[in-house]
């Protein structure tokens, strides 16, 4: 059956190429969609991808957002990328996140001592933009990419599953496991992560802790929730529901990140003000919930005791400091560039999930 799809992807791009070669598509015109290739030559639409991305990969088309599928050569006398980068890239949304520019120091540790060119490349949060790079890195002999995404939702997930799926070339997904790509990911252990933290607070006396998180919807998000169950069902406390808030969205701010987080975190504790502790997805939420305390005249961490997971040293300074989870962020990239290395070793891309474990980090709020 392997050899059966081979041939048919064979079939399916000779078929392209030749519509290219022979002007039926001319350069700039917009081949059709993926879907009615699929039905016209009676074959799966991950099929007619893969003879596109191989197209994309020989330059003779280009994908762009909305626009669609692009030719740009009609000829076989392909004379290499315009610009020949021989590079690893390594995609991600802003350098001003603590978390992401300790992920890519680690990458670019890696890449020096391989000795191997490195290109990084910031998005922003304009989610369009970062497929657009990645469909046309191929055009400069970028030889793969570690990518660090933030998705708004679960309908783009979809699209964006579908562009990293079929890029030609290897990707590493950090934070991020898209499932169904195929591709490798590199997360940190948020079981774990929620689960010690909790197992603290309980330790330290308190009994009615809550949990607050949003863009709740993401996988490690929800593995933190997930650690805050198990350690409050071991300690025989159930009702959990009243205690909870699961904010779907983000909307990050890479100019004042604690902004969002502060409004999120300000709200959860005006509706809970009988809490005796509080578990926060992120350093941010906790950071907010540690302001509204003392902006409600809580005491932290004598009324509330408060804790968070990232361990982030950049924040502005907090009194009392902030018990956290450590996240070993810089690891993080290391395995993402190892990963990326051995998929460019072996052509293989495994596509498992390899889970990193930090440590608790215990201070003053908790």
């Amino acid at each position: 059956m392997q050899a059966e799809s081979l041939k048919k992807l064979d079939h399916v791009y000779q078929q392209l190429e030749h519509r290219i070669l022979s002007g039926q598509w001319k350069v700039g015109d917009k081949i059709p969609t993926e879907a009615e290739l699929a039905l016209e030559y009676r074959c799966s639409r991950g099929t007619v991808s893969k003879a596109v991305a191989r197209l994309t990969h020989e330059g003779m088309v280009v994908r762009k957002t909305r626009a669609g599928t692009i030719v740009t050569r009609s000829t076989t006398d392909h004379k290499g990328p315009a610009l020949d980068l021989n590079a690893c890239a390594f995609i991600y949304p802003s350098d001003q996140h603590e978390g992401i520019w300790r992920i890519a120091r680690g990458f670019q540790q890696m890449a020096h001592q391989a000795n191997r060119r490195t290109l990084m490349l910031t998005t922003g949060a304009e989610f369009q933009q970062e497929a657009e790079i990645i469909n046309r890195l191929v055009e400069f002999n970028v030889k793969g990419a570690v990518i660090y995404s933030v998705i708004p939702n679960p309908q783009e997930q979809i699209h964006y599953a579908q562009i990293i799926q079929d890029c030609p070339f290897p990707v590493v997904l950090v934070e991020l496991n898209v499932q169904g790509t195929g591709r490798p990911s590199i997360v940190a252990d948020g079981l774990h992560a929620g689960y010690t933290v909790t197992r603290h607070l309980l330790q330290q006396g308190a009994r009615k802790i809550g949990f607050v998180s949003n863009y709740s919807w993401v996988p490690y998000m929800r593995d933190r929730y997930l650690g805050y169950r198990q350690a409050m069902d071991e300690a025989g406390l159930n009702d959990l529901q009243p205690l909870v808030s699961l904010a779907p969205s983000m909307h990050p701010s890479f100019d004042d990140p604690l902004q969002e987080p502060a409004e999120v975190a300000r709200e959860y504790l005006q509706q809970h003000k009988d809490l005796e502790g509080v578990v926060c997805a992120t350093d941010f939420l906790a950071h907010g919930c540690v302001r509204a305390a003392q902006e409600l005249g809580w005491e932290v961490p004598k009324k509330l005791k408060v804790a968070g997971i990232d361990d982030y040293q950049m924040l502005p300074p907090l009194t009392p400091a902030l018990t956290s989870y450590h996240i070993p962020y810089e690891e993080m990239g290391q395995a993402a560039f190892a990963r990326f290395e051995e998929c460019l070793r072996t052509g293989q891309s495994d596509p498992t999930e390899q889970q990193l474990r930090g440590h608790l980090v215990v201070r003053a709020s908790a």
